[in-house]
């Protein structure tokens, strides 16, 4: 059985490196992209290293994989998804699952996890720490799971609520040395980059998320389980959902009768079912109130999968259990049966390998034709916002020498000659406020292309999606 533990990892590691080298649509899209180049360009900016909205500790291990283009810093994520695989495996096998092959699969089977594995969006890292500190937690490694929690505000931002659940969770068992080890990479993150923005306190001075309601606007508290076959698919969803009533009956049943409570009690209710719920209450409470930049993106959930696979597989645990233990073999037929419907499920949503990133393809044709023109050999700064442009247009994004912020061609006129602005409908009137008709009235900018889709796509906030390309002679 030890030997065959190495195909959760190699399957979705051979599976998910086709998948990233034959897509052209990504999980993340142009953010996907952004984050990619963050590491590409650290050898030139080292400044990247502590760059918020990037997560540092995403730019800082994905360094080596960007330096190889875009597929490296998808492979990155392959090899961190495929070790989550392996990771949530024994975590199934420490907690006593009976069926502990089916948390990797579930996990698979879960709709917007499969989709976000191969792409360059913090997600998947997130997920890959949260279940290696499962992992420890379920072999009593205490202090190291601490030290893993505590990195996970550099991975995504909401890892500071996970870092309260394990405190509290370490409080229950009472792991009181591996409560001040849950400060590490906070402490270390704010030394470190105290230096270079001389405040020792930038870890929230410099947080980059604001009220951006009236861009993004607001939604439904039941925006997320609303649509539930995108992120979970149905068999997953409908676990999770009885699992929390298993466990919750449980629990209750546990502490009225005053039994003796195990530390993998407070493993499965702070940090698996907390961390689950805390995170999909809080994204589904920043969407409903429009804040901390929320713009109700499905792909978030992502990064709290492997606990939700760990919760579904609870579920059917606790089902199984009730049957006759002489069943075996109808327990394994019906275990096999919930791994076929969810992974079924998962790959009818999404149709490996991914393709129709419409609005990417729109500048990317731009692009080639730019670099075809006469205006390429002669360019100076590259005023835009989509990211992809710097991949097509070939420039680096992070020299100002050579980008230009679109936002700025708002109100300043003084751009150098042969400048290149670059509109695009989704983010030019939205992220950057500046409307295609403030262009097209000034004399001083010339039109060199503009590219509209034969099929029309509606992008952000409803604007019909088209690229100008505009030269400052």
């Amino acid at each position: 059985m030890k030997k065959a533990q190495i195909l959760f990892f190699l399957i979705p590691l051979l599976f998910f490196s086709w998948v990233a080298a034959n897509s052209s649509r990504l999980a993340g899209g142009e953010d996907g992209v952004m984050h990619h180049l963050f590491a590409r360009y650290v050898p030139e900016h080292p400044a990247n290293l502590l760059d918020h909205w990037a997560k540092p500790l995403y730019v800082f291990l994905s360094v080596p994989f960007a330096q190889f283009g875009l597929f490296g810093s998808l492979f990155f994520n392959v090899l961190l998804a495929s070790l989550t695989s392996w990771l949530l495996f024994r975590t199934a096998q420490n907690l006593k699952l009976q069926n502990p092959w089916l948390a990797p699969v579930l996990l698979f089977g879960s709709t917007m996890y499969f989709y976000c594995v191969a792409s360059a969006i913090t997600e998947i890292l997130f997920a890959f720490l949260l279940t290696w500190a499962f992992f420890e937690s379920s072999r009593k490694k205490y202090l190291l799971a601490a030290l893993i929690v505590s990195f996970l505000p550099f991975a995504r931002s909401e890892g500071n609520g996970i870092i309260a659940l394990f405190f509290l969770a370490f409080i229950a068992s009472k792991q009181w040395k591996a409560i001040p080890v849950l400060a590490t990479g906070t402490v270390l993150y704010s030394i470190a980059g105290s230096f270079y923005f001389d405040d020792i306190f930038w870890v929230w001075n410099q947080h980059p998320y604001g009220d951006a309601s009236a861009i993004y606007g607001r939604g439904s508290l039941l925006h997320f389980v609303g649509r539930n076959k995108e992120i979970w698919g149905n068999p997953v969803y409908l676990l999770w959902i009885l699992s929390t009533l298993l466990f919750a009956s449980a629990a209750l049943c546990r502490l009225f009768q005053k039994k003796p409570v195990e530390d993998t009690f407070w493993i499965w209710l702070f940090m698996i079912f907390g961390s689950y719920y805390l995170y999909l209450g809080g994204h589904t409470l920043v969407w409903y109130l429009g804040k901390s930049g929320s713009l109700g993106l499905t792909r978030v959930i992502a990064a709290v999968m492997p606990a939700c696979a760990l919760i579904a597989t609870y579920a059917v645990d606790r089902v199984l259990f009730q049957l006759n233990p002489n069943l075996k073999m109808l327990k394994n037929g019906i275990a096999i049966g919930i791994a076929f419907l969810t992974l079924q499920s998962s790959w009818k949503l999404n149709r490996p390998p991914f393709h129709g990133d419409l609005e990417k393809e729109e500048l990317i044709k731009a692009a080639a034709w730019f670099r075809e023109s006469s205006y390429f050999e002669n360019r100076k700064r590259i005023y835009y916002f989509a990211p992809t442009v710097a991949e097509g247009f070939r420039i680096d994004p992070f020299n100002p020498e050579q980008r230009g912020d679109l936002s700025e061609i708002a109100w300043n006129r003084d751009i150098p000659s042969g400048s290149i602005i670059v509109w695009d409908a989704h983010f030019g009137p939205n992220e950057c406020h500046v409307p295609i008709d403030t262009l097209l009235q000034r004399p001083e900018l010339e039109l060199i292309y503009h590219q509209k889709p034969k099929e029309r796509i509606s992008t952000l906030n409803g604007y019909d999606y088209e690229i100008y390309l505009f030269r400052k002679p």
